[in-house]
């Protein structure tokens, strides 16, 4: 059985805050801090000379997340963030000739879709159902043109939940490409690259990677590198003559790595980042179905409190398949000053369009859940 008690006391932001705001960005625990000062002091004591170990640590973050996913390790590297994916997925399939158009929902994070607006690509929404976007209305709207859907694992203002088996599936029958934004998911809710037909992949690790701003991870099939090349080249990216480590010869065919990594350009902030490697491990440790058992127990307690006020979730909380760590509910015009009444109180939660976002993690409690209900019952009395 796992004590929540203790994993409760790694997050020290638990000692004076009630923090419902992982869907913006995860506190640390205290092994993952460490671990980033570990490795910045290696840079401290010895500059450079742990580089090629630092790469070697970074081959093997990818290897592990690789096995998360069901991916290989040569499908996988990080970027800076998920918009510099998406960017370098508009201008991939920008190379083409024949017109095309990519399918999308309507509460798309911008990060998913403003790559590819702005290289001028036909974008069809998808608008939603109560918050919910079933695979047959995504369906719905491809035609022989589609070259792609591209949508959330999760919906961040929402929390709604999609079943990327079901539509993955289709869309691998219709022969579209399928690129999913799993953010609000990974690595919390289980992914299979494969069984799921997912082509590209991207979840910046800020939400519930425990660590931080450290970017992003990038997932491509073997078969999308061949289809769709690169858009961008630097010097960490080319497959150098001989296996030297820097690609000096001029005027020569420049020729990309096969793998994941030629999307890697240059240099990159591997200190913080191979610091996820061991959040992996902290996660891993407790044990994904565990994690998962959690916060839905933490959600359902939270929606219990709602009815109770009289106050009805916006997400989509009747299939337990459809949930998430994510409850968003609104307080109608006096939702936004409920939220800063609340940081008021040291209890932490979103303010996105117009309702208050929920997000519960681990380190989270039914106490931290009374609080807040507790807070929304006297806002609501003193309001009236």
């Amino acid at each position: 059985m796992v004590d929540w008690t203790t994993i409760r006391r790694d997050f020290p932001i638990t000692k004076e805050q009630v923090y419902f705001q992982s869907a913006a960005m995860s506190p640390l625990p205290n092994v993952v801090f460490q671990k980033i000062v570990e490795n910045y002091r290696q840079v401290l004591e010895n500059g450079d000379l742990n580089w090629e170990d630092d790469l070697a640590e970074y081959n093997r973050l990818c290897s592990e997340t690789g096995e998360l996913i069901n991916a290989s390790p040569d499908d996988i590297c990080f970027l800076p963030n998920t918009s510099t994916v998406t960017s370098i997925l508009a201008l991939s399939f920008s190379g083409g000739a024949a017109p095309f158009n990519i399918v999308t929902t309507a509460d798309e994070f911008p990060a998913s879709t403003l790559g590819f607006a702005y290289q001028e690509i036909p974008l069809r929404i998808v608008q939603s159902d109560s918050g919910r976007y079933s695979p047959e209305s995504i369906l719905a709207a491809t035609d022989a043109q589609t070259l792609a859907v591209v949508v959330s694992y999760i919906q961040y203002a929402t929390g709604f939940r999609q079943n990327l088996a079901l539509l993955g599936r289709e869309l691998h029958r219709r022969k579209i490409l399928f690129v999913v934004n799993a953010t609000q998911a990974f690595p919390y809710y289980p992914v299979d690259v494969k069984s799921m037909h997912i082509d590209a992949l991207t979840a910046s690790l800020h939400k519930w990677g425990l660590t931080g701003h450290i970017g992003a991870l990038f997932y491509t099939s073997a078969e999308f590198r061949k289809r769709f090349p690169s858009p961008l080249a630097g010097w960490m990216s080319v497959d150098s003559a001989g296996g030297d480590l820097i690609q000096a010869a001029r005027n020569i065919p420049i020729r990309l790595n096969e793998t994941a990594f030629r999307y890697q350009l240059g240099t990159f902030n591997l200190q913080p980042l191979l610091a996820f490697r061991t959040a992996l491990h902290y996660l891993s440790s407790i044990g994904w179905e565990n994690i998962r058992e959690r916060i839905h127990n933490l959600t359902d307690y939270l929606i219990s409190g709602l009815n109770d006020l009289g106050i009805s979730p916006v997400s989509p909380t009747a299939d337990p398949e459809e949930r998430s760590a994510i409850i968003s509910f609104t307080l109608g015009s006096s939702t936004e000053a409920a939220v800063k009444e609340l940081a008021a109180r040291k209890i932490h939660v979103s303010f996105r369009d117009n309702r208050i976002r929920v997000a519960v993690n681990i380190f989270n409690n039914h106490s931290d859940i009374d609080r807040l209900i507790s807070s929304l019952k006297t806002l609501r009395t003193e309001s009236t």
